[in-house]
């Protein structure tokens, strides 16, 4: 297997070899536009790497410390932040591609050999690729930030139609019959106050005020790694997912065999071996977007929903404001 392959720049005419040589990142243009000719030159260098005739530059042979993966993880424990399971997803992935790259080498092309790579030969949808640069905008932002390279702009494709999933009560009720107690339990409660999985998950008792039959909610949001917290009444069907003791049964509200709840992974697990059965391919994090949805069916005002689901924009709500024609001929038929 050839060590480089022949590239051109984006906007650029000529060829370049681009690959990785001692875990260093090397991009050496060939001087040519002609492909053919481009192909014959890429093996002539590639064989003088070999043979040692050949010496990369040295500019890019800088301390591990300005490596990607180093700049990754101190971006990972920098207090500014988010703690949330996603975004350290997302990084890890990053790094194990840039790894070893200087991070003041990464350039747009470098980004769309990555997106290219790991997005489009895939089928990846927009919104997945526009996560995944965002996270990488942010570390390279970070880099800036600490004078390790030039600030960058990377392009993000166009986000596509959000499509937002709900659930109809037929199907409710046949995912629920089918799950095991505790997580009937915690699904239960994602659907009566629109939790996300892991605020449900993270739930303890001190956060339960049954004086007023409300529950404090929060989670680490992306910008500046804030803990958020919202104040959450909750009906009856929401207060039955809460065993009352005094005290306490346990720290957290939510077990799963008698031991808290440890990952997003273990509702999962449980909820796809009954919804994989019955032919529904919808996800637990669905069930927010119902209680959204349902709150948005009943008149509810936006900011009130906004407030509810923790959102800081209203423009996140929309996507919930779905109407049918029957809205639509009601509306007119209001008119006199």
């Amino acid at each position: 297997m050839p060590l480089f392959t022949i590239k051109k720049r984006s906007g650029g005419n000529v060829y370049q070899a681009v690959g990785v040589f001692n875990k260093t990142r090397v991009r050496h243009s060939l001087g040519t536009s002609d492909y053919a000719m481009a192909r014959k030159l890429c093996v002539d260098f590639e064989a003088g790497v070999l043979s040692g005739s050949i010496k990369l530059g040295a500019t890019r042979s800088l301390s591990s410390q300005n490596k990607f993966k180093s700049v990754a993880t101190r971006y990972l424990k920098s207090p500014m932040t988010g703690t949330s399971k996603s975004i350290r997803d997302y990084v890890l992935r990053l790094s194990d591609y840039f790894g070893d790259y200087q991070i003041n080498s990464i350039d747009l092309n470098d980004v769309e050999e990555y997106v290219e790579e790991k997005h489009v030969n895939r089928g990846n949808s927009n919104s997945t690729i526009r996560r995944d640069l965002t996270q990488l905008q942010s570390i390279l932002s970070y880099a800036h930030s600490l004078g390790l390279r030039d600030p960058i702009k990377i392009r993000k494709p166009v986000e596509g139609a959000h499509k937002t999933e709900t659930f109809n009560d037929e199907e409710i009720e046949a995912i629920f019959s089918e799950l095991s107690p505790d997580v009937r339990r915690i699904c239960t409660f994602l659907l009566h106050t629109g939790a996300r999985p892991v605020e449900a998950m993270t739930l303890q008792y001190d956060a339960v005020d049954w004086s007023n039959n409300t529950c404090v909610l929060g989670c680490y949001k992306v910008k500046g790694g804030i803990l958020r917290e919202r104040r959450m009444p909750l009906n009856e069907q929401a207060q039955d997912t809460i065993p009352r003791s005094n005290p306490p049964p346990s720290t957290h509200v939510f077990l799963n065999g008698g031991r808290a709840f440890e990952s997003n992974k273990q509702i999962g697990y449980h909820w796809r071996k009954v919804t994989d059965k019955l032919g529904i391919k919808k996800s637990p994090y669905t069930l927010r977007h119902t209680f959204a949805t349902r709150l948005a069916r009943n008149g509810i005002p936006p900011k009130v929903i906004a407030d509810l689901m923790g959102h800081s924009d209203l423009k996140m709500v929309m996507r919930y404001m779905n109407t049918t024609y029957e809205d639509h001929k009601a509306a007119v038929m209001s008119l006199q």
